[in-house]
């Protein structure tokens, strides 16, 4: 038997992690993509400091060393905002160390020159301490914590073991692509690169819904897209995108792909939504640190639950769908100039991807 729960929005997420990590003993292993030095880096980081744990890893992209506060390092804002420089050096100054404090420093993905590698990104956001694991979408910082986000805590043994042995393959810069059969369900690990039949087996489930399908994500492009439009007519599918959207171009591109099909488009309208989870016929949930973008698909690395846990899903349908739908708005048709200008970035955007998986990495 195993103990899982869904942690809804960051609130939860702290007073689930608060006390396991300065109860741990043996180990207390971190991966996130985004961790900056605002108050939210600083707590994260002085629970690690103060973690009676033998072994405590830190593991961060090198985006955080590019992009603070959902904006380039080298922007205006640089210039602009003494507060935001001096965030971005403080965080930059702390991922260049290797060990501080008793913490071992890790930084995945290097920019290389000329910052030629900033798409190759690890966008897995996962924790281990010692005998409880955690994953799904929530980045260390400030702004990330504002978001309405989703995380899943459990202590099931094999996907605990699963998830550690993922995160030392990563600390050796080994990037995997493979499923894992648990007793909470299957784990997926996507590389970004090799993972065609991994992603294949996840739109499988998709594909042979029968009543409904619903998908919660702020970043959604084709193949997903195209894999739902396939759906027969008697299958009902929705969409559940921020009405605050970071990149609005996306949701443009998804406003276009739900022209002439059965998509309906819901907009949640208090703030950003970060969640990524998709509902198949009301028993299947598949959630995780991956948005079913192209840039996902193609370029990076990312960790995906899919499981027929009935805890699980209820606390899903009941705690987060529920919510997400009864804060949001039916998609109102967009103009026509959004549709056209969100196919042809997509398009690029594409063209893009494709040349990009391409090259070394």
């Amino acid at each position: 038997m195993h103990d899982s729960s869904l942690l809804v929005n960051s609130s939860e997420f702290v007073a689930a992690v608060e006390p396991a990590i300065l109860q741990a003993r043996r180990r207390v292993l971190f991966q996130v993509m985004t961790f900056e030095l605002d108050s939210v880096g600083r707590y994260f980081w002085d629970l690690l400091v103060r973690s009676p744990a033998e072994e405590k890893v830190l593991c961060v992209d090198a985006f955080s060393t590019a992009k603070i506060s959902d904006d380039l390092v080298f922007s205006p804002r640089w210039v602009l905002d003494p507060d935001f420089r001096r965030e971005a050096g403080e965080t930059r100054r702390l991922l260049r160390q290797s060990k501080l404090d008793g913490v071992r420093i890790v930084v995945t993905n290097p920019m290389g020159s000329l910052w030629r590698k900033y798409p190759f990104r690890n966008h897995k956001k996962m924790m281990v301490v010692d005998d409880q694991g955690f994953l799904g979408g929530i980045n260390l910082s400030e702004h990330n914590f504002r978001w309405q986000d989703l995380m899943m805590r459990t202590d099931c043994r094999a996907l605990v073991d699963a998830l550690a042995q993922d995160f030392y393959r990563t600390l050796d810069g080994v990037n995997a692509s493979h499923a894992r059969s648990t007793p909470l369900g299957r784990l997926f690990f996507l590389d970004g690169r090799r993972s065609r039949s991994e992603y294949d087996a996840l739109f499988d489930i998709i594909g042979r819904a029968r009543e409904s399908v619903d998908v919660v994500t702020p970043y959604v492009t084709d193949p997903l897209l195209q894999r739902l439009a396939e759906l027969p007519p008697s299958v009902r599918v929705r969409v559940i995108n921020p009405a605050h959207n970071n990149k609005a171009v996306l949701q443009q591109a998804l406003f276009r792909a739900a022209s002439g099909s059965n998509l309906e488009i819901f907009l949640y309208q208090p703030e950003m939504c970060h969640v990524k989870a998709i509902l198949v016929d009301g028993s299947q949930l598949i959630l995780g640190s991956c948005n079913f973008d192209l840039v996902a698909y193609d370029l990076q690395q990312e960790l995906v639950l899919c499981t027929e846990d009935p805890a699980l899903v209820d606390q899903f349908r009941q705690r987060v769908l529920a919510p997400l739908l009864a804060n949001s708005l039916p998609a109102k048709s967009a103009p026509a100039r959004l549709y056209h200008r969100g196919g042809l970035v997509v398009q690029l955007l594409q063209w893009c991807v494709s040349v990009l998986s391409r090259l070394p990495r």
